[in-house]
């Protein structure tokens, strides 16, 4: 498959032809970029970095265990949906008081902005739900966290018009994330303990049953068991062990009682609960205390002072209960340890009796019972123990590496950025505009589209050039046309040969088809679809090229309206060629002038605005001179009648073109010349 062709010569051609309309539209997308960087609010970004430490963390644990890989980069990612959850941006609207801020906090819509512009309605501020989420919706537009990479690392960057405001924004997303990974924490081991604790309540009630179980099967079997084994110290056993449990559950109604006697301040009954000597001397004086300041009067000396005696006797009466409850409390924990060492011993011997096998077995059934509801329940004291302990020694698996600082300089707008941006579009919507005016709007740009829209052959393409400098103090103006002679090897004087090699072979192949010969002459019509395209300049230098290639040659300024071929040759304009047409007995040698660079032979004109040139034109005096110059020189050439080669010096579609008669004209008909040329 063959691949198409891409034209560098004609792409770099374009480009030259249309520079200054490439570097227009540069120039103005970069004027339109400099006005957006000044028009533009700028904003800054601040950005601050968090490490994921993805262990397990216990304080009260220093083997701390590592999680496999596998799992990592999840938890990496979803610490990164968690940094940015509504709740972490609603504790920072908190902790910032966002509410409040005047770049985020609650503004009217667009909608009720215009209004409130324009005074239509009562436009209000919203409040309430609709306002907190207002300013959710604007701190998410303002923040954004990416994770770096495959590492553990996220980045927060906080945007704002303030570059105060952005640290402040980014440091608190990452605080208010941390605070609330600890304290999710925190709630994990406070419910975890909440569910342990109602398990201990049954825990407790197994164990209780179980001992009980254990303690009713030896007291319904003591004296069975004691007559078996023919140990009568496992009844004494039994009644010990009942006194101390009995001893212990008296001691703690009377502390029970005390402690209720004291947050009250009925020290009597604190006084009947502790039995104490000292306890019971002080409440006697107390009571004294409080007959006596019954008969004293009010705010006298001897109240107030028997007041202060009570205030001092009640504090004894505190410590000093308090210090019995203390004695007591220590009185239970020896009874009730006295007991239970009593109590296992009886059950270790009559484990240890010969017993028959049913009742052994149903014995160890029941210890072996009680001793795993024992086991459960202090397993889930100690759980208890250590999530109390776990639940205020939580730390953040997450730690801020670096905090954000507020910006130097604003991230928007990048101005590098923004004009490296706009040069880049100005130029290929310079180029792009550039190819659609060559193809589309600017007229032909090539030999062969010329040729394939105006469906005739088409000689060749004469490039647009600078005219000539004139010679140091030369009073005639430079022309193009003097190139012919001045410049021979110029681009310019190669495009009009290669114009006159085209008009000569279409006339040979005319000839060679006619079948009757024509005149000797050639006569070659030069205009153009549009005024100032060429055609003057073009008709000179083409009769100049005839001229000094040895061809008797004559040309005729046609344009009666406005004539320029005398500017170009440097000499005044002259009446002769229209009083010519308007009399034809005027001698022909009159009107014509000789080209002193080329020998050519010249009929120029002069404007007259006072006769109607388009008759003239038409008129036979016209005809005559077209048909006797072309019999200047050597009639007896075997050259055969007029051949009329259309020809244009500038490719160009003008307004309002059309075709008739094998001419390109406009609606309002430009001027000609006519180039003769006869044999040499």
């Amino acid at each position: 498959m063959d691949e198409p062709d891409f034209d560098l010569r004609g792409t770099l051609g374009l480009l030259r032809r249309r520079g200054r309309l490439i570097l227009l539209t540069v120039i103005l997308v970069l004027a339109a970029a400099t006005v957006a960087i000044f028009a533009l609010k700028p904003t800054y970004t601040a950005s601050t970095l968090i490490m994921v430490d993805t262990s397990h963390k216990n304080i009260l644990d220093p083997n701390t265990q590592l999680s496999d890989s596998g799992s990592d980069s999840s938890r990496v990612d979803s610490e990164v949906e968690l940094v940015k959850s509504e709740t972490t941006l609603l504790h920072v609207i908190e902790d910032t008081n966002l509410v409040n801020d005047p770049e985020f906090g609650v503004k009217l819509g667009l909608r009720n902005s215009i209004m409130a512009y324009f005074h239509i309605g009562n436009p209000t501020i919203p409040s309430g739900d609709e306002a907190l989420r207002s300013v959710l919706v604007s701190l998410r537009d303002a923040v954004s966290v990416q994770r770096r990479g495959l590492t553990f690392l996220i980045a927060i960057e906080a945007k704002s018009q303030n570059p105060a405001t952005a640290a402040l924004l980014a440091n608190a997303l990452a605080k208010a994330y941390i605070r609330d990974q600890v304290q999710a924490k925190i709630d994990s081991t406070l419910a975890a303990r909440d569910i342990i604790k109602s398990r201990i309540a049954d825990a407790n009630a197994a164990v209780v049953a179980s001992e009980n179980l254990v303690d009713g099967f030896i007291a319904d079997n003591i004296d069975v068991i004691a007559a078996d084994t023919g140990k009568p110290e496992l009844l004494d056993l039994r009644r010990q062990s009942d006194a101390s449990i009995a001893d212990a559950t008296r001691l703690l109604a009377s502390v029970n009682t005390a402690e209720q006697g004291i947050s009250s301040k009925d020290w009597q009954s604190v006084a009947e609960s502790l039995r104490s000597d000292a306890v019971t001397t002080l409440e006697k004086q107390r009571a004294t205390l409080m007959q006596s300041l019954t008969g004293a009067v009010q705010g006298s000396p001897q109240a107030v002072d028997l007041r202060a005696e009570l205030a001092k006797i009640e504090t004894s009466l505190a410590a000093t209960a308090k210090a019995e409850l203390t004695t007591m409390r220590a009185q239970i924990s020896g009874a009730t340890a006295k007991g239970a060492d009593l109590r296992n011993q009886l059950r270790a011997d009559v484990l240890a009796s010969s017993l028959p096998a049913s009742m052994l077995a149903n014995f160890y059934g029941l210890q072996q019972e009680a001793a795993t509801a024992r086991s459960q329940y202090q397993t889930l004291l100690a759980r208890q123990k250590e999530l109390d302990g776990q639940a205020y020694l939580q730390v953040a698996d997450s730690r801020i590496v670096s905090q954000a600082v507020p910006p130097d300089a604003p991230s928007f707008p990048n101005p590098k950025l923004i004009f490296a941006l706009a040069g880049l579009s100005g130029l290929a919507l310079g180029v792009g505009l550039a190819f659609l005016y060559e193809n589309f709007v600017g007229g032909f740009t090539s030999e062969a589209q010329a040729a394939s829209v105006l469906k005739i052959p088409v000689v060749t393409a004469i490039a647009k050039q600078r005219p000539p400098k004139p010679a140091l103090g030369g009073a005639v103006p430079a022309s193009l046309a003097d190139l012919i002679v001045n410049a021979p090897l110029s681009i310019f004087a190669e495009s009009v040969r290669r114009v006159r090699v085209g008009i000569d072979q279409a006339v040979l192949r005319r000839r060679s088809i006619a079948a009757q010969p024509e005149p000797a002459g050639t006569v070659i019509m030069v205009t153009s679809a549009a005024p100032n395209e060429g055609k003057t300049t073009l008709a000179l230098s083409l009769a100049r090229a005839y001229a000094l290639a040895g061809r008797s040659t004559l040309l005729i300024d046609c344009d009666l309206r406005k004539p320029s071929v005398h500017k170009q040759l440097g000499i005044e304009p002259s009446s002769g060629f229209l009083e010519f047409l308007a009399n034809s007995s005027l001698p022909l040698g009159e009107v014509l002038t000789a080209d002193v660079v080329s020998g050519a032979q010249i009929i120029i004109g002069a404007r007259r605005s006072e006769l109607a040139t388009d008759q003239l034109i038409s008129g036979t005096s016209f005809e005559s001179l077209v048909d006797g110059a072309k019999n200047l020189r050597r009639p007896r050439c075997d050259a055969a009648g007029p051949s009329m080669i259309p020809t244009t010096s500038i490719f160009r579609r003008g307004p309002g073109c059309y075709r008739s008669q094998r001419w390109w004209v406009n609606r309002s008909p430009t001027s000609s010349c006519l180039v003769i040329v006869g044999c040499p």
